[in-house]
Order: structure tokens, then C-alpha cells, then sequence
């Protein structure tokens, strides 16, 4: 019982954030994961063409 008595305390001390701040972060964590989805769609298209490219070169030598 002490325990569950703790954790009602500890929530009561905890500073939760207001409706405004809860919006701000929502369109930051939105901005940060389209930046990431932007990064690894340029990261993969490089990487792929990069690849083929490389193959493209190196099969004439395999003849």
C-alpha cells in the first residue's frame, strides 16, 4: 500500500503541460518525423542508384 500511496504523490508533484504546449510538441515530433521520412527516402534513392550504377559498371569486366 506505501508504494501505490507513493505513486499518487509523485503524480500530484508532476508539472503536466498545458493544452498549448501539447500542441507545440505534437507538430514538433510531426516535423521531426517528416524530416526523418525525407532523409531516408533521399538516403535509400542514393544508396539504391549508387548501387546500380556500380553494377551497371563492373558487368562489362564480368564477360
Amino acid at each position: 500500500m506505501k508504494f501505490i500511496k507513493s505513486i499518487g504523490q509523485e503524480l500530484k508533484l508532476t508539472t503536466w503541460p498545458t493544452g498549448k504546449e501539447s500542441i507545440r510538441d505534437f507538430f514538433q515530433v510531426l516535423e521531426y518525423a517528416i524530416f526523418m521520412l525525407f532523409f531516408i527516402a533521399i538516403f535509400d534513392w542514393i544508396s539504391q542508384h549508387g548501387l546500380l550504377a556500380i553494377v551497371h559498371w563492373l558487368l562489362p569486366f564480368t564477360k
